[in-house]
């Protein structure tokens, strides 16, 4: 009857020392996060905590590709606390995963998980954000873009910018119906280089580029060029949210003179959110 016992207890006692020394599979390794928060006063720290279902070491990667270790040696509690600084968060929410490793080097990767940061860190990021797309937004605004001018045969090249002035804007429409603007242009090498517009653009919006847009200006070079130039521009994808890339040809001409008429074309970033709209 001892005997009897004596192998039960050996039986199971030789189980327990093969399935401690049996490997572990990482694929079998659950995990299982249980704090994920960002502490909601300054200085900010990012306190994540987990378990695993076995031994195991582990890290932290972000979204976008950051890496921080957790655990260098295998355990089945992992606790992570970091400054918020640290993480590079450019966003209101930072989305995380778990990857847990084995001594052979073999990896599993979580779900993601999202990390939500404290209100006033919220406000400092559209703050900081907001004064970004204002700085942005007044530079793609001034920024002068190329223009090419074929007069005769007589190539030249030059810069143009155009301020849209008043803007008219009906129901159900993205863009206006249509601006008013005033444009200045620069032609390096020309015998006339400055010419200042001012006309009336009509938008269409259309459904296979952003819009169709033509166009009647009244143009000078101060240096006897009063004439009038008929245009059409092409809207042809969003820019910054605001803006849209355009591709524009014009014709110049002096009506009953013999002064040179050209040809141009050019490209730039439309945007009616600085103009009057009415």
């Amino acid at each position: 009857m001892h005997r009897s016992y004596l192998f039960i207890i050996l039986f199971f006692f030789s189980n327990f020392i093969l399935a401690q020394n049996e490997k572990i599979k990482i694929s079998d390794v659950e995990i299982f996060v249980i704090d994920s928060y960002v502490t909601p006063e300054e200085p900010y720290k990012v306190k994540i905590t987990f378990f695993t279902s076995d031994s195991i070491t582990s890290l932290i990667q972000l979204e976008n590709g950051l890496k921080f270790d957790v655990s260098n040696k295998p355990t089945d509690e992992h606790k992570f606390i970091i400054s918020l600084d640290s993480l590079e968060a450019d966003s209101t929410v930072v989305s995380y995963s778990v990857i847990i490793s084995d001594q052979l080097e073999q990896t599993k990767k979580s779900e993601l998980y999202d990390l939500y940061l404290p209100e006033e860190f919220e406000l400092k990021m559209k703050e900081k954000n907001g004064f970004m797309d204002v700085c942005l937004g007044g530079i793609f605004f001034l920024m002068p873009f190329p223009i090419y001018i074929n007069s005769s045969g007589s190539e030249h090249f030059g810069l143009t910018k155009e301020f849209p002035i008043i803007s008219f804007y009906g129901r159900g429409y993205n863009y206006p119906t249509g601006y008013i603007s005033l444009e200045y242009s620069y032609i390096f090498g020309a015998e006339n280089r400055n010419y200042l517009r001012f006309g009336y653009k009509q938008i269409f919006q259309t459904g296979f580029i952003k819009y169709i847009s033509p166009g009647l200006n009244v143009t000078t070079n101060f240096n006897g060029f009063n004439g009038i130039s008929p245009e059409v521009s092409f809207g042809l994808f969003e820019f910054y949210d605001a803006f849209t890339f355009y591709l524009r040809y014009r014709y110049n001409f002096k009506p009953g003179s013999n002064f040179e008429n050209f040809h141009e074309v050019s490209i730039g970033l439309f945007t009616s959110s600085i103009s009057f709209n009415l």
